[in-house]
């Protein structure tokens, strides 16, 4: 009987020394175990003695429970669930021996839990098959996941064995680290992972701020990420969207005008290609006019098509440098701007510099800063199809290698092909260009 198993434990607690009250009282008579450090730390023991004392306790306790030939534990077993709630053990403990104290039901519940074969952790049991499984579990979502590191939750549950382990889903998830992602599975959250999960939550195309928000990122990181990730693509100035829903892929205005008058048999007409390349890929038609008007494009009575010898219209570099130095050389200046030491471009470089400094029309060269030791090559571009007249890439090296400030004035002397220097301009723009 019940009554005659609960004596027994009662007298054979009654016999224990200190040290072994302390074991079972913060080993096996606990919710919420101190680990084995803890105590032998506090009994002045190695962890090991700890542990065999413990092993001893749970052994007499064992062979008291199977001498008292009842059904207590068989009964408990069977109402267990593969992973349950340690509270379920208690609550059945207590629907069998009401009368117990504190101290007996979790000595009993703890007991029930390792003769049944189950692992007590943070407050959830678990049965072997269940411990066995979680690392089959981990293999079929490594297999299961996909090229962007996603999973489908229904692909998962479906090579489950049974309705079981898929009821005990999400504990299973947590085990193996994965991670929710707007219904979608992952072991990483990364940036790329969130984003491709967000659109395939939302079904349609959507703004760099609205997934920003979504996923939790600047504006600024998630329009890198975007631009990275190669199953998205920009499908208009402002929309974005997963390669494999097939939508035209945004190239930029300048392609775009060329793609129309491609397709339209090399020539098209002026104002059906403003109206469809504004409306299609949300940009301002002001913005398809300008680039309209590069040297890339031909424009005649109303139609336009792409120069066949495009030309760029060159003034002497006299008449756009902002002064002469000391040594006879031309330079051109321009303020610092914030947004250099985070890797823009300089923009507005006069044509005629680039061509001066060896940069064909529609291509780039490398320019050395022959004053500045060790210093990164800059970049200086002329394309045809730019409204912002040519640039110079790579500046930031140079800038704070200066020790120069946003505000300040930069003095670009031109030396010869491929050389230039830079340094501090002490006097402005305007006062440059009197000189």
């Amino acid at each position: 009987m019940l009554d005659s198993l609960t004596k027994s434990l009662e007298k054979f607690l009654s016999e224990l020394t200190p040290i072994e009250k302390t074991i079972l009282s913060d080993r096996l008579c606990t919710s919420q175990a101190q680990s084995l450090d803890d105590i032998a730390s506090i009994l002045g023991l190695t962890q090991e003695r700890v542990r065999q004392k413990q092993s001893e306790l749970e052994d007499e306790i064992a062979s008291r429970i199977k001498l008292a030939g009842n059904d207590f534990v068989p009964n408990l077993v069977r109402k267990l669930d593969r992973i349950d709630a340690y509270s379920n053990v208690e609550m059945h403990v207590l629907q069998s021996a009401p009368q117990v104290g504190d101290q007996m039901l979790r000595l009993l519940a703890h007991s029930v839990i390792r003769l049944a074969g189950y692992t007590h952790v943070g407050g959830v049991i678990v049965s072997k098959r269940a411990r066995d499984f979680s690392h089959q579990f981990r293999k079929l979502a490594r297999a299961a996941t996909d090229e962007s590191g996603l999973i489908k939750r229904e692909i998962l549950e479906a090579s489950l064995p049974d309705a079981v382990f898929v009821r005990h889903f999400n504990w299973f998830k947590q085990q193996c680290g994965l991670h929710e992602l707007f219904g979608l599975l992952a072991f990483r959250r990364t940036r790329r992972a969130k984003l491709i999960a967000a659109l395939r939550k939302l079904g349609r195309p959507a703004t760099r701020p609205e997934l920003a928000e979504m996923c939790g990122l600047t504006n600024k990181i998630a329009s890198a990420a975007l631009s990275s990730i190669s199953e998205i693509v920009r499908i208009s100035r402002t929309q974005w969207a997963l390669k494999d829903w097939s939508l035209h892929e945004y190239r930029g205005i300048v392609e775009e005008i060329v793609d129309y008058i491609d397709r339209a048999g090399g020539i098209a007409p002026v104002e059906i290609l403003i109206e469809e390349i504004s409306q299609r890929f949300d940009v301002k038609r002001w913005s398809v006019q300008a680039y309209m008007q590069t040297p890339k494009f031909q424009i005649h009575d109303k139609m336009i098509c792409i120069a066949k010898q495009p030309s760029a219209t060159l003034n002497p570099l006299s008449a756009v440098i902002h002064g002469i130095d000391e040594k006879d050389r031309f330079f051109w200046t321009f303020p610092v701007l914030k947004r250099y030491f985070r890797g823009y471009s300089v923009v507005g470089v006069p044509v005629e510099i680039a061509d001066y400094l060896g940069c064909p029309p529609d291509n780039s060269t490398k320019l050395e800063v022959s004053n500045i030791a060790r210093c990164h090559h800059l970049t200086i571009q002329w394309y045809l199809s730019s409204t912002t007249k040519a640039s110079i890439g790579f500046i930031r090296d140079a800038l704070v290698r200066l020790n120069l400030s946003e505000g300040q004035i930069v003095r670009l002397t031109l030396i010869k092909k491929g050389v230039v220097e830079l340094d501090a301009h002490t006097v402005s723009v305007s006062n440059a260009k009197e000189e």
